[in-house]
């Protein structure tokens, strides 16, 4: 049940609209809507603003847009309109992003652009004996982590990990000889040597959520996954205690997210095309059987993992197309590549049979 404990006050209109956002079930507590998908975003985008206000007068805000270089055209236009109210509120807005992305805010008064230079040594073999923890590993290994990551936190962090989990914690920690930890050369191939040591199902659960995006839903992975509750929830507690995946909420109501891109990439990237293929057709199937209301929204979801199954343009999309620009993606899964998929599943939408208007 949608329980409005940690938001601000609202209106019923504006707790419908954040319901819906975050696909949560009303059980008839709010009014319907009965908007256009581009008026329901203009509302839905007012109802966010004014919950940041309203907590903004309680109290010192912290607010934060990480990975803004992936970031979709809707949370992007989003970002905008929060810029803009952040001088007049008592809002710390921290973003990060790439060195290539090029942010159009730069130039006014209350922005900051502050650039994060990779780790230096010291920060990197500090970074490593946080990671290790009240254990202590040898000074030849620190020191082959830190050149193999080239300063980049979340390669430190990953490739200690896989040394730790290589084998017996007491084993791998009284080691001295490097050459015998079997450190990984490449973060990728970090990540593949951590998911296969949790073993096959939590690899295998992982790939699915993978094909799902890098963040998903209990809810749709269970129906895709086609996994006892048993097995599936243990294999996302055993990714949730490795730090592969992050927790939302408590189940069947949560949503997951893989802690970086990068481990995502990993998992989808172990996958047979066959295997793909059926995972995405899967999931098309099971959007359009369970979330209808999800493929009305968001056609291009639908087309994206319908042209990914290979399908592709032979395949109609059914429901209302809508209007105005891309809907904000919803936790029940975004696409594996946001912004090249966004782009690929819209032009098969542009040259699919006409879609029904009813």
């Amino acid at each position: 049940m949608f329980s409005a404990a940690l938001l601000a006050p609202a209106s019923p209109e504006d707790g419908a609209l954040l319901a819906e956002l975050l696909s949560l079930p009303t059980e008839g507590r709010f009014p319907p809507l009965q908007l256009t998908p581009q008026r329901k975003k203009e509302k839905t985008f007012d109802a966010l603003l004014r919950q940041l206000e309203d907590l903004a007068r309680q109290g010192p805000v912290l607010m934060l847009f990480e990975d803004v270089h992936w970031i979709d055209p809707s949370s992007r236009e989003l970002l905008d309109l929060v810029i803009e109210r952040v001088p007049l509120l008592p809002v710390l807005l921290l973003l990060t992003f790439r060195p290539e992305f090029q942010p159009p805010w730069t130039g006014q008064a209350h922005v900051t652009v502050l650039v994060l230079n990779r780790l230096d040594r010291r920060e990197g073999a500090a970074l490593v004996q946080r990671v290790v923890g009240t254990g202590e590993l040898p000074s030849d290994v620190v020191a082959e982590i830190i050149e193999r990551t080239d300063g980049v936190p979340l390669f430190v962090e990953e490739l200690t990990k896989a040394v730790l989990e290589s084998g017996n914690a007491k084993t791998v920690l009284s080691r001295a000889a490097a050459t015998a930890l079997n450190v990984p050369a490449t973060l990728h191939a970090s990540l593949m040597a951590r998911l296969d040591r949790l073993g096959s199902t939590v690899k295998e659960v992982a790939q699915v959520g993978a094909v799902l995006g890098r963040e998903f839903s209990y809810e749709l992975l269970a129906a895709v996954a086609q996994r006892n509750a048993a097995d599936l929830n243990g294999a996302l507690d055993q990714l949730v205690g490795a730090g592969l995946v992050f927790c939302r909420g408590t189940r069947p109501l949560a949503t997951y997210l893989f802690k970086h891109a990068l481990v995502q990439d990993a998992a989808y990237g172990t996958l047979l095309r066959a295997k793909r293929q059926e995972l995405h057709k899967r999931v098309a199937d099971v959007l359009e059987e369970k979330w209808t209301e999800i493929t009305d929204a968001q056609p291009e979801l639908l087309a994206h993992h319908f042209q990914e199954a290979g399908i592709g343009r032979a395949r109609s999309i059914t429901g209302k197309r809508r209007e105005g620009p891309p809907w904000p993606e919803l936790p029940l899964g975004k696409p594996c590549r946001t912004l090249p998929v966004r782009s690929t599943a819209a032009g098969d939408l542009a040259t699919s049979p006409a879609v029904p208007n009813g």
